[in-house]
């Protein structure tokens, strides 16, 4: 027989410890609460797709792995170089 992790005890424990009519709407916003983040997440790496096939610009709100600080300079970035084939 298996041990339960000290995370499903805690939550045993707690829903456990509310009535019965309530016991069933933690669940829910339980289950609310973990598979909302999943959904966003994969409704933004759709849109991304979508928009990279259809040449697209990506809408800002799709962006994915956008990357953080010096990734991001703007105007303050170095100008390419002339010698540079990516450039």
């Amino acid at each position: 027989m298996t041990e339960a992790s000290w995370k499903s005890e805690v939550f045993q424990s707690v829903v456990g410890f509310l009535p019965d009519w309530a016991q069933g709407t933690a669940l829910g916003v339980f289950v609310l609460a973990v598979v909302t983040p999943w959904a966003l997440k994969t409704k933004r790496k759709f849109v991304y797709h979508r928009a990279v096939r259809a040449g697209r610009p990506i809408p800002e709100s799709a962006r994915f792995a956008q990357g953080r600080g010096a990734d991001h300079l703007g105007s303050y970035a170095p100008p390419p170089r002339r010698d540079d084939p990516a450039a």
